[in-house]
Order: structure tokens, then C-alpha cells, then sequence
């Protein structure tokens, strides 16, 4: 059975008049990683960790689809990573 962690991020994101937030770059273990563009955000939980009501960002980046959350409540990024 696969095992799965948060790994915690670190994003430059820009702020809307309305509320909104758009990540603009993340930080996973100190390097940078340019989001190219968002594809869709929406309110999802991964069920592989726990969270409490985060927002999915499925982005393009570096060139490759991934989903980052964003969670609220903790206030803080992060992603979801299979371990071996």
C-alpha cells in the first residue's frame, strides 16, 4: 500500500481586489519553481492527507501538470508526495 506526506511550500502569490489568490511561484526545499499558468481551482481534499478545506491549484509547472493546495485554515502550501 502506497504511503503519502504534505510536503509544505513556500509560493510568491499575487492577491486580487476580490480576495483571490494566484500562486505565482513555489519553494520546495529551497528552489524555486515558476507556475506557468493555472488550469482550474477548486475546493478539494486529498484524501491521501490530512487537511482541513483546502483549495486544489492544478498548474503548469515547469512545463509539467501538478496539484498544489492551499489550506485556510493552517495558512499554508503544500503538495502531496508519494513515499517508498
Amino acid at each position: 500500500m502506497a504511503k503519502y506526506i504534505r510536503m509544505l511550500l513556500e509560493a510568491e502569490v499575487l492577491f486580487g481586489k476580490d480576495g483571490s489568490l494566484t500562486p505565482k511561484r513555489i519553494f520546495c526545499n529551497g528552489r524555486p519553481y515558476d507556475i506557468d499558468r493555472i488550469i482550474e481551482v477548486c475546493p478539494h481534499c486529498p484524501i491521501e492527507v490530512g487537511c482541513v478545506a483546502p483549495i486544489r491549484y492544478r498548474a503548469v509547472i515547469c512545463g509539467r501538470e501538478k496539484e498544489i493546495y492551499y489550506e485556510a485554515d493552517s495558512n499554508t502550501w503544500f503538495s502531496v508526495r508519494e513515499i517508498l
